[in-house]
């Protein structure tokens, strides 16, 4: 994505050709995610599910991705029509209202995991996640439609993202938990790159 660091004369690129690499990656991801789910199958068999009716689990799940579906458009569509009314920029809209609205519901079932103890569950939903959106909701739509010029994208977005990555690899690693102050490290990293966006 950043030709550009390259060749100063390319400008930032999202080209069909990366669009289709990132989903091959998304592929390998799913491979990996079954290989590993298959080594849980002992431990599946051993565990009593909290719903025996099949019926009644896949009429909740797809009760509840509509209702998710439902309220981050409401939470977005109000946040835009609030926005624009303050007269903030699009850049703003963008990076706070649209990005936080889309996020609430993966925060959400995040403190409903992590308040039933299913942290593996939570670090699974954020990681998981951040991979469908990266390798498919941006790789597949570039795949199909072609190249998508960057004009505001810069080598700060991409620290971040790695940076942030990182962090978490090493938090989670350490003892298999993320810690309170971990965290507030990682808010504190969110707050600097917002306010130096917003600001630059």
């Amino acid at each position: 994505m950043l030709d550009s660091l390259f060749n100063p004369l390319t400008p930032n690129t999202f080209s069909r050709a990366d669009g289709i690499i990132l989903i091959l990656l998304f592929l390998m991801f799913v491979a990996y995610i079954i290989q590993l789910s298959r080594k849980k199958d002992e431990e599946a068999e051993q565990m009593e599910p909290a719903f025996k009716n099949i019926f009644l689990i896949i009429f909740l799940l797809i009760g509840s991705i509509v209702c998710i579906s439902l309220s981050s458009d409401v939470i977005v569509d109000n946040a835009v029509i609030l926005a624009e009314r303050l007269n903030i920029s699009e850049k703003v809209i963008t990076m706070i209202l649209i990005v936080i609205g889309t996020s609430l519901p993966e925060m959400f079932m995040t403190i409903s995991s992590a308040r039933k103890k299913e942290f593996d569950m939570a670090i699974g939903n954020i990681i998981g996640t951040n991979i469908f959106n990266i390798c498919i909701v941006l790789g597949l739509p570039i795949a199909i439609f072609g190249d998508l010029v960057l004009e505001n994208f810069n080598l700060a977005d991409i620290t971040t993202v790695f940076l942030t990555s990182f962090l978490l690899f090493i938090f989670a690693k350490s003892e298999r938990v993320v810690s309170k102050k971990e965290g507030i490290v990682m808010l504190g990293i969110f707050a600097a790159y917002y306010i130096t966006m917003i600001l630059g």
